[in-house]
C-alpha cells in the first residue's frame, strides 16, 4: 500500500513540475500574431494577394 501511495505522489509531483515548465516555456512567446484579429488578417491577406495579381 505505502508502493502505490509513493507511485502516485510522484506521478502528481511529475504533473505539476511539467506543467509549470509548460507554463515558463510559453511565457517567452510573442502574443502579437495571438491576439491580431482575423478580420483584419483576412483585409491584409486578400490587400497583398491584390497587389501580387497587378505585378
Amino acid at each position: 500500500m505505502n508502493i502505490l501511495a509513493i507511485i502516485i505522489i510522484v506521478l502528481v509531483l511529475g504533473m505539476v513540475v511539467g506543467n509549470i515548465m509548460l507554463l515558463k516555456h510559453t511565457a517567452k512567446f510573442s502574443m502579437k500574431r495571438l491576439n491580431q484579429d482575423p478580420i483584419e488578417k483576412a483585409k491584409e491577406t486578400l490587400a497583398q494577394r491584390k497587389q501580387d495579381q497587378d505585378k
